[in-house]
């Protein structure tokens, strides 16, 4: 399924300190692709992961669940982990509601949540 233009993920290989940005229910990166790109202008390192189905159609939205949702949030968690000491997770709306819940398996030393 094609993505819409300006809703494609976002990453940015910065400093040490990594930022992970997740967007909203039937929102898409482009909601904080601002606030991403500020804060890899400031030197950190940035995942704006695009949650499956969204940033597409409602059909194709249809066919994901919250399941499909958290294990991207991961991919860009893993993503991050790998180049940085400490990371920050932010959201939007469903975004910022969905950190209360995650990550359930990352050392509670390497992350925090905003």
């Amino acid at each position: 399924m094609p993505v819409i233009a300006g809703a494609e993920p976002y990453s940015h290989a910065g400093g040490s300190t990594g930022v992970l940005l997740c967007h909203g229910f039937t929102g898409s990166p482009h909601s904080l692709r601002p606030w991403a790109e500020y804060l890899a202008g400031a030197g950190l390192s940035v995942s704006l992961p695009r949650l499956p189905g969204h940033g597409t159609t409602w059909q194709e939205m249809s066919r994901t669940r919250w399941e499909d949702w958290y294990a991207e949030v991961d991919r860009g968690y893993e993503e991050l982990r790998g180049r940085s000491g400490e990371i920050f997770v932010m959201g939007l709306s469903m975004g910022g509601w969905s950190t209360r819940r995650w990550p359930p398996t990352a050392s509670s030393s390497s992350w925090r949540r905003c």
